[in-house]
């Protein structure tokens, strides 16, 4: 395994979060949680002021590495994507080569990466086939020590939602992660919809034991970690 690959892996997110990990113990509890895409209707989001969407897409809209969406989040994704007014964005923990294959799969989506870079945040935004950066320029910038931000990184989210024009309030990261999309969202100030993985079976081994890990943390938590304010309905 490269270095890359290392800090892109989910062993790297826990490398990244370990120093924070009190805090994001405190920060698992999503604002709604909702059983399927199909819940999230444009009278939610009209009701809740909602002006953007970050979303996660392995285990939300796909299995994992998948290059289709799920039957079940067919409809409801377009329909999200139909509504005026409301922007959307892609965040993905996943590696280089499979955030290049999630800009070709919605071309007309922002795929956002950051990079941490002697005390800067470097910002990357990909297009359908555009990239900001080229790719010498993400080769020098990694060769010269920049490491990729992964959630639950508030400047990350910070990225992707001033990538979209918006006011953090109107902002909403949806994802089937506690530990890496909602902790993140929580971190940065903005809204989450945690919604159940359709597909855990796709997943590898690893990821689905640091998943069910995850859960169990999320169950267990003692009261003073957890958030009187989240929501377990629409």
């Amino acid at each position: 395994m490269t270095g890359l690959s290392a800090r892109e892996s989910p062993l790297g997110t826990f490398t990244q979060s370990l120093g924070r990990l009190p805090a994001l113990m405190r920060s698992m509890d999503p604002t709604w949680t909702l059983r399927s895409l199909a819940e999230l209707t444009a009278e939610f989001v009209s009701r809740n002021r909602i002006t953007a969407f970050i979303w996660d897409v392995d285990g939300t809209l796909t299995a994992y590495h998948d290059k289709v969406l799920l039957p079940a989040a067919v409809a409801p994704f377009a329909a999200l994507r139909a509504m005026a007014n409301v922007r959307h964005a892609i965040l993905s923990n996943a590696p280089e080569w499979r955030v290049q294959e999630l800009a070709r799969m919605f071309p007309d989506l922002p795929v956002i990466r950051g990079y941490a870079h002697d005390g800067a945040i470097l910002g990357r935004r990909l297009l359908g086939d555009h990239d900001s950066w080229t790719a010498d320029e993400l080769a020098a910038r990694l060769a010269a020590g920049a490491v990729p931000l992964r959630k639950p990184s508030a400047d990350l989210v910070h990225l992707t939602v001033a990538e979209l024009g918006v006011k953090h309030a109107g902002a909403v990261m949806v994802g089937d992660q506690h530990f890496t999309d909602i902790a993140g969202a929580n971190l940065a100030g903005i809204r989450s919809i945690k919604l159940a993985n359709p597909a855990p079976g796709s997943f590898p081994l690893s990821i689905r034991i640091m998943q069910r890990v995850e859960a169990i943390a999320y169950r267990l938590r003692p009261r003073s970690l957890r958030r009187p304010h989240s929501s377990h309905s629409p």
